[in-house]
Protein backbone atom coordinates (compact mmCIF):
# COMPACT_ATOMS: atom_id res chain seq x y z
CA UNK A 1 0.00 0.00 0.00
CA UNK A 2 1.13 3.86 -0.83
CA UNK A 3 1.21 6.05 1.69
CA UNK A 4 0.43 9.53 1.47
CA UNK A 5 1.29 12.15 3.20
CA UNK A 6 -1.82 14.48 2.71
CA UNK A 7 -3.38 16.30 4.57
CA UNK A 8 -7.27 16.23 3.44
CA UNK A 9 -10.51 18.38 5.16
CA UNK A 10 -13.21 15.72 6.57
CA UNK A 11 -15.63 16.15 3.82
CA UNK A 12 -13.26 14.97 0.76
CA UNK A 13 -11.65 11.89 3.21
CA UNK A 14 -13.31 9.88 0.47
CA UNK A 15 -10.93 11.13 -2.12
CA UNK A 16 -7.79 9.21 -0.80
CA UNK A 17 -8.25 5.84 -2.62
CA UNK A 18 -8.83 7.71 -5.80
CA UNK A 19 -5.75 9.38 -5.35
CA UNK A 20 -3.81 6.19 -4.30
CA UNK A 21 -4.40 4.72 -7.12
CA UNK A 22 -3.77 7.26 -9.38
CA UNK A 23 -0.18 7.65 -7.82
CA UNK A 24 0.46 4.03 -7.86
CA UNK A 25 -0.04 4.33 -12.21
CA UNK A 26 1.03 7.67 -12.56
CA UNK A 27 4.56 7.72 -10.35
CA UNK A 28 4.87 11.07 -11.86
CA UNK A 29 2.21 12.97 -10.47
CA UNK A 30 3.07 15.50 -8.44
CA UNK A 31 0.77 15.76 -5.08
CA UNK A 32 -0.44 18.92 -2.59
CA UNK A 33 0.03 18.92 0.84
CA UNK A 34 -3.46 19.96 1.84
CA UNK A 35 -6.69 19.54 0.16
CA UNK A 36 -9.28 21.55 1.49
CA UNK A 37 -13.09 21.87 0.70
CA UNK A 38 -15.19 24.73 0.64
CA UNK A 39 -18.90 25.26 0.37
CA UNK A 40 -20.14 28.81 -1.15
CA UNK A 41 -22.94 30.78 0.74
CA UNK A 42 -26.14 32.61 -0.74
CA UNK A 43 -24.42 36.12 -0.66
CA UNK A 44 -21.90 36.07 -3.18
CA UNK A 45 -21.67 34.17 -6.58
CA UNK A 46 -19.36 31.67 -6.82
CA UNK A 47 -17.52 31.46 -10.99
CA UNK A 48 -14.62 28.73 -10.57
CA UNK A 49 -15.15 25.28 -8.11
CA UNK A 50 -11.29 24.89 -7.77
CA UNK A 51 -8.36 26.98 -7.57
CA UNK A 52 -4.40 25.77 -6.54
CA UNK A 53 -2.46 27.51 -4.70
CA UNK A 54 1.29 26.69 -5.92
CA UNK A 55 3.61 28.45 -3.32
CA UNK A 56 2.23 26.17 -0.60
CA UNK A 57 0.53 23.37 -2.33
CA UNK A 58 -2.68 23.70 -1.34
CA UNK A 59 -5.96 22.97 -3.31
CA UNK A 60 -9.92 24.09 -2.65
CA UNK A 61 -12.42 22.08 -4.43
CA UNK A 62 -16.03 23.19 -3.66
CA UNK A 63 -18.07 20.02 -2.78
CA UNK A 64 -21.41 22.38 -3.51
CA UNK A 65 -22.50 24.68 -6.51
CA UNK A 66 -25.24 27.24 -6.64
CA UNK A 67 -28.07 27.09 -8.69
CA UNK A 68 -28.92 30.89 -9.84
CA UNK A 69 -32.16 32.15 -10.90
CA UNK A 70 -32.67 35.26 -13.18
CA UNK A 71 -34.21 38.00 -12.43
CA UNK A 72 -35.62 40.85 -14.79
CA UNK A 73 -33.63 43.44 -14.80
CA UNK A 74 -31.33 42.69 -12.57
CA UNK A 75 -28.21 40.33 -11.94
CA UNK A 76 -28.52 36.55 -11.10
CA UNK A 77 -29.44 35.82 -7.37
CA UNK A 78 -28.57 32.30 -5.78
CA UNK A 79 -31.73 30.65 -4.85
CA UNK A 80 -30.62 27.14 -3.47
CA UNK A 81 -27.28 25.71 -2.41
CA UNK A 82 -27.21 21.82 -4.05
CA UNK A 83 -23.95 18.88 -3.41
CA UNK A 84 -21.88 18.66 -6.27
CA UNK A 85 -21.89 14.31 -7.36
CA UNK A 86 -18.54 12.46 -6.44
CA UNK A 87 -17.68 12.84 -10.76
CA UNK A 88 -17.72 16.05 -10.47
CA UNK A 89 -15.41 16.72 -7.52
CA UNK A 90 -13.10 14.36 -9.04
CA UNK A 91 -12.76 16.25 -12.71
CA UNK A 92 -12.19 19.45 -10.70
CA UNK A 93 -9.92 17.84 -8.29
CA UNK A 94 -7.90 16.16 -11.71
CA UNK A 95 -7.76 19.59 -13.29
CA UNK A 96 -6.39 21.22 -10.56
CA UNK A 97 -3.87 18.37 -9.67
CA UNK A 98 -3.13 19.24 -13.86
CA UNK A 99 -2.04 22.94 -13.07
CA UNK A 100 0.45 21.78 -10.54
CA UNK A 101 2.59 20.21 -13.36
CA UNK A 102 1.30 22.90 -16.24
CA UNK A 103 -0.04 26.20 -14.34
CA UNK A 104 -1.49 27.46 -17.64
CA UNK A 105 -4.79 26.43 -19.54
CA UNK A 106 -3.18 24.98 -22.38
CA UNK A 107 -3.93 21.98 -24.54
CA UNK A 108 -1.10 19.52 -22.80
CA UNK A 109 -3.02 20.87 -19.68
CA UNK A 110 -6.32 19.25 -20.65
CA UNK A 111 -4.81 16.46 -21.95
CA UNK A 112 -2.68 15.96 -18.62
CA UNK A 113 -6.36 16.28 -16.57
CA UNK A 114 -8.40 13.15 -18.92
CA UNK A 115 -4.89 11.53 -18.14
CA UNK A 116 -5.19 11.69 -14.38
CA UNK A 117 -9.11 11.58 -14.35
CA UNK A 118 -8.27 8.07 -15.81
CA UNK A 119 -6.04 7.07 -13.57
CA UNK A 120 -8.78 7.32 -10.82
CA UNK A 121 -10.58 4.51 -12.19
CA UNK A 122 -14.03 5.28 -11.53
CA UNK A 123 -16.73 3.29 -12.31
CA UNK A 124 -20.19 4.42 -13.20
CA UNK A 125 -23.25 2.51 -14.84
CA UNK A 126 -23.56 1.54 -18.25
CA UNK A 127 -26.14 2.94 -19.65
CA UNK A 128 -27.44 0.18 -22.46
CA UNK A 129 -27.70 -2.24 -20.22
CA UNK A 130 -29.83 -0.14 -17.21
CA UNK A 131 -26.88 -0.01 -14.73
CA UNK A 132 -26.06 -4.07 -14.61
CA UNK A 133 -22.31 -3.58 -15.59
CA UNK A 134 -19.76 -1.08 -14.96
CA UNK A 135 -17.39 1.46 -17.26
CA UNK A 136 -14.51 3.31 -16.13
CA UNK A 137 -15.83 6.79 -16.41
CA UNK A 138 -14.55 9.52 -19.05
CA UNK A 139 -13.54 13.50 -18.33
CA UNK A 140 -16.12 15.46 -19.65
CA UNK A 141 -15.45 18.75 -18.67
CA UNK A 142 -11.75 19.48 -18.55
Amino acid sequence: KLQLKIRVSPRLHWVLPYLRKAKLRMPSLELPRQIRSFKPNRKKIMRSLGTVYFASKVVVIATHDQLLQKRKGRKAKVYRIVKLHHRKVLETLAHELAHLMYPDHTFEQEEYTKVIFRAFEMRERCPTCKGKGKLVAECKNP
